[in-house]
């Protein structure tokens, strides 16, 4: 351990800390990988409801039938029976909306499939990482692949990683 002392003509050898900003450069990385030919879901407008009642953990469906979809997303919505503003009965409404999607060929090429990577990947960073002021250096890194491309971004930023510790010192 390295310790710091100063030497007084009237009070001796006394320890002594330092007070410092230490700043480092830090990296941060991600990559994703996507093929020009993808499948897109997209919604068709079609939809349907089915409503039910739930007593405590017994469900009463209010509906025979499944959805006519091939394919489709459920959007799930609950509803308790209140008698006051804060006294709630074990009585549910539910309604579960069932939204048709279809999948559609998409095809994109180079520079539209890199850019659409690039937000995303931007994004995902910008979440990580929080204050992105601080970023001295951006640096993509891409490259083609089987049917299609990988993308790296990498943000290179200053960072402050001194911290305060209180030194025990223990002399015999």
């Amino acid at each position: 351990m390295w310790l710091g002392w100063m030497e007084g003509k009237y009070t001796g050898t006394r320890y002594v800390h330092s007070e410092a900003e230490i700043e480092a450069r830090v990296w941060y990385e991600t990559s994703k990988s996507m093929k020009y030919e993808q499948d897109e879901d997209t919604y068709t407008g079609n939809s349907e409801k089915r409503y039910f009642l739930k007593f405590n953990n017994f469900r009463i469906n209010l509906y025979k039938s499944i959805p006519n979809f091939e394919k489709y997303d459920t959007i799930n919505e609950r509803k308790k029976l209140r008698i006051f503003s804060d006294f709630y009965l074990p009585i549910e409404l539910g309604i579960d909306q069932y939204e048709e999607v279809t999948s559609v060929k998409k095809v994109y090429n180079y520079d539209e499939l890199k850019k659409n990577m690039l937000k995303e990947l931007e994004s995902q960073l910008s979440e990580e990482i929080g204050d992105t002021s601080n970023i001295i250096n951006k640096r993509v890194n891409e490259k083609e692949i089987d049917g299609g491309i990988e993308v790296q971004l990498i943000y290179e930023r200053l960072e402050n990683i001194g911290v305060e510790k209180k030194i025990d010192i223990n002399i015999q």
